[in-house]
């Protein structure tokens, strides 16, 4: 009776109709970056269903030619999952930080999954930031989606954010977000609320003072919402592409947070796949 209850809830919240048609027959491709799990893939079907979308749900996990997959699909989403090693971003950030996080590698959380993942996302992200081909795909980063986004633009994260923020990790909580309010903001864009309540699965994120302080240095990503007193960053913008990443787990949240990220997602996917269409054709 609850799952149905759920089922209804997010039926109801999230049905609306779409400035983007595709055409009869056709279908949305998603890429996984990795498998989505369950989760995902209803939150992507229930918003597709919502907006009178088809989708196509693709695990780019194994794919052996990455350029070429990205050129078939109508968007990329990149879950949450393991910690991201910090070699990634060592030598783009200050000697101060990089000696500092040398010394406290024993912070991060290092797995199999982690060492899968790093050098295929991180590939994956620095291909469709740079390469122009990929400036109309949408792109959504999720927890550690989000994380990668950053760290493909040089941003550090924090270690652990118990050990060096002083606040509790954020397992398994629910936090406030707060929006920046900004006539640039996609995050300001696609809410109708300035605050959400988010899932939080993680103890890593952007290293928000460094990033603060060298703002300069990341031309093409933006910081827009944040937690805890703006201690935590939870969401990052790129300026030249439609992509978004969130610290928060949308497919565990209420759909009044949740359904506007998918949505705003799904419509993209759509504009790109009907423009692909028209160049065909």
């Amino acid at each position: 009776m609850i799952k149905r209850v759920f089922v209804l809830g997010v039926l109801l919240a999230s049905f609306t109709t779409s400035a983007c048609e595709l055409p009869r027959g056709e279908s949305l491709k998603v890429g996984c970056s990795y498998d989505c799990d369950f989760l995902y893939r209803f939150r992507l079907h229930m918003s597709s269903w919502s907006l009178g979308y088809s989708t196509e749900i693709i695990s780019l996990h194994n794919t052996p030619d990455l350029r070429a997959s990205l050129e078939e699909l109508d968007g990329v989403l990149i879950p949450g999952g393991a910690d991201i090693d910090p070699k990634y971003y060592l030598n783009q950030v200050s000697p101060e930080l990089k000696d500092y996080t040398q010394k406290n590698l024993h912070l991060v959380n290092y797995s199999r999954e982690g060492e899968v993942r790093d050098p295929f996302e991180y590939s994956l992200v620095k291909m469709y930031s740079e390469e122009e081909k990929f400036k109309d795909l949408p792109l959504l980063g999720i927890c550690r989606g989000f994380q990668m986004m950053s760290v493909a633009q040089g941003i550090p994260l924090y270690l652990d954010i118990r050990t060096e923020v002083g606040i509790k990790n954020r397992i398994n909580r629910f936090d406030r977000v707060y929006i920046d309010e900004s006539p640039d903001s996609l995050m300001d864009s696609i809410h109708r609320s300035k605050s959400v309540r988010g899932f939080k699965i993680h103890h890593q994120g952007i290293r928000v003072p460094y990033y603060l302080e060298n703002q300069d240095k990341y031309p093409m990503a933006r910081v827009t919402a944040f937690s805890n007193n703006r201690k935590i960053a939870e969401s990052i913008e790129y300026t030249h592409r439609p992509a978004l990443g969130v610290q928060y787990h949308p497919e565990k949240s209420f759909p009044r947070t949740s359904g506007p990220v998918f949505r705003w997602f799904l419509k993209k996917a759509c504009e790109h796949k009907n423009a692909s269409l028209k160049e065909i054709l």
